[in-house]
């Protein structure tokens, strides 16, 4: 019994990331995800209670291992460099790389999880605000602390505004990485994840370097 309600609980994450990713929070009904799963709105209710705490859970599955993921490979990276600042290169590479390995992981779900989130960028659900805030706002601070040593000329405002879209150009580049191999007409291959982290790493490494626009 206990086998089978684990399983159910599997059978409602994975239907449930799915659909959310493909059709946002709002656009998913309990009634689809049951359906997908094989199960009844029952055992939805029994396993988390309501659509927002179901979606919440599809979200931190994930969310939580990943963030550990880079704030170790962060931490990893400045044991390597003692005292001295961390390569740029370095701090990009551990904030990239476990995101786009998401990417070309062929486990279930990776791809439907990394849509999933760059449409929660998008468009936020206001009951998430408080934990998501708590998941990512140590990561935040410890690679922001780690970009400031190494870039000390930069101003914090241009330093804040270079992660952003460092973190747009990661979520859009993971999302959407099984349709490059097509869009570029065969230049690159959908398992290449060390190419991609290679040419994302230094297209972003000559943003955060780029001299500053007249104000």
């Amino acid at each position: 019994m206990l086998i089978e309600s684990v399983a159910t609980r599997g059978k409602v994450l994975k239907a449930a990331e799915r659909l959310f990713g493909q059709h946002g929070f709002s656009g998913t009904s309990l009634r689809q995800i049951t359906k997908e799963a094989g199960t009844n709105l029952a055992a939805v209710n029994y396993h988390f209670g309501s659509k927002e705490d179901l979606y919440r859970e599809v979200l931190l599955q994930r969310v939580r291992p990943l963030n550990e993921e880079r704030l170790m490979l962060l931490t990893q990276a400045e044991q390597l460099a003692g005292d001295q600042p961390l390569p740029l290169r370095a701090i990009l590479d551990a904030f990239i790389r476990p995101v786009l390995g998401l990417a070309t992981d062929r486990m279930p779900g990776r791809l439907a999880f990394l849509r999933l989130i760059s449409r929660d960028l998008a468009d936020p659900q206001p009951f998430l605000f408080t934990e998501m805030a708590r998941e990512f706002d140590p990561l935040v601070k410890r690679y922001t602390q780690a970009l400031a040593q190494t870039l000390p000329g930069l101003p914090a405002v241009d330093l804040f505004w270079r992660m952003q879209f460092t973190t747009g150009a990661l979520l859009y580049a993971a999302a959407h990485q099984h349709d490059f191999e097509r869009i570029s007409s065969g230049l690159w291959q959908a398992d290449d994840v060390e190419g991609c982290v290679r040419r994302l790493v230094d297209y972003c490494t000559a943003g955060f370097g780029a001299p500053r626009s007249a104000a």
